[in-house]
């Protein structure tokens, strides 16, 4: 389905994205912090989905995703890192009251890279740090 650019998705308004807990999306630093992989702002359908913050609530998002952490960045950084190759819309599929948006277009390597490092954690929102080999959560 064509999708069609909202451009008052744009400024400030703060993006929400789920990072699950997996050893290939999160690693964590020698003072157990953890740091998103790039591979968190791909999507094989070129549909990022992320939630509009003022829209939703930090529960609704995370629900039914146990384990995984929550990032922010704004419509902004994602319009000057990706520039007119991407569209920012809402999902007209899921117009719910999470505020659920869409970032269409292929979204390069190096586009990761810059997402990733604009990127912030959502205080209290990190996700569960899983053994890499066994995949069972460490305490």
């Amino acid at each position: 389905m064509p999708r069609q650019d909202d451009p008052t998705l744009s400024g400030e308004i703060a993006l929400l994205r789920r990072i699950p807990p997996w050893a290939d999306r999160v690693t964590w630093d020698e003072h157990g912090r953890p740091a998103a992989s790039s591979q968190n702002f791909k999507d094989k359908d070129e549909e990022l989905s992320v939630f509009i913050e003022v829209e939703a609530t930090v529960e609704g998002v995370q629900a039914g995703h146990p384990g995984f952490g929550l990032v922010r960045f704004s419509a902004q950084q994602v319009r000057t890192v990706c520039g007119p190759t991407i569209i920012i819309c809402r999902d007209p599929l899921d117009p719910g009251p999470l505020g659920h948006v869409l970032i269409c277009g292929r979204i390069t390597g190096s586009m990761r890279q810059k997402l990733k490092g604009l990127a912030q954690w959502v205080e209290g929102r990190w996700p569960a740090r899983l053994d890499p080999i066994s995949g069972q959560p460490i305490l």
